[in-house]
């Protein structure tokens, strides 16, 4: 009877995949514990591979400088990579980065145009931006802006810059 445990231990152990964390779960336990430049390098190829989290993630981390030198036009790379997939944070960022000039020219309506759309998909902190945004627009400003949204949400976030 005490022959069978040991095999049918070994057995289920095959059978059973071993936990293992990947480059996305390495590189957010890097990032948890502010080891920004362990966690760019961890979500590099998983950003590359095509997910979209790990494409917004690095485009914040370069509009911030954190774990790499801050450069904006990598970051609205990573950043538009991620919104043409529907990634609410990188739309959120595209409508910051736009609001606040950085690395773009200051445009309230392109900031509007990208906070409708991090608002369509879920991001509740777009609301806020968007309001102030619009304050800065006319009617006809904001109007245009929401044609914008509408437009590129139809077309399912492809050429929407």
């Amino acid at each position: 009877m005490r022959t069978w445990i040991p095999a049918m231990a070994l057995s289920l152990s095959m059978l059973t995949p071993a936990a293992h964390a990947g480059p996305w779960e390495d590189g957010y336990a890097d990032y948890q514990r502010k080891d920004y430049a362990a966690a760019v390098a961890k979500w590099r190829g998983v950003a590359q591979s095509g997910n979209r989290e790990a494409q917004s993630l690095l485009g914040i981390m370069y509009a911030f400088g954190q774990g790499v030198q801050q450069d904006y036009p990598q970051a609205i790379q990573w950043l538009r990579m991620a919104a043409a997939q529907g990634e609410n944070k990188a739309q959120f960022k595209l409508g910051s980065m736009y609001a606040n000039g950085q690395g773009f020219t200051r445009d309230h309506q392109r900031a509007a145009m990208w906070f409708l759309m991090a608002i369509q998909n879920g991001n509740p902190k777009a609301e806020k931006e968007l309001a102030k945004s619009k304050a800065e627009l006319s009617d006809s400003e904001f109007a245009t802006a929401n044609r914008w949204a509408q437009t590129c949400i139809k077309r399912e976030y492809q050429g929407c810059d």
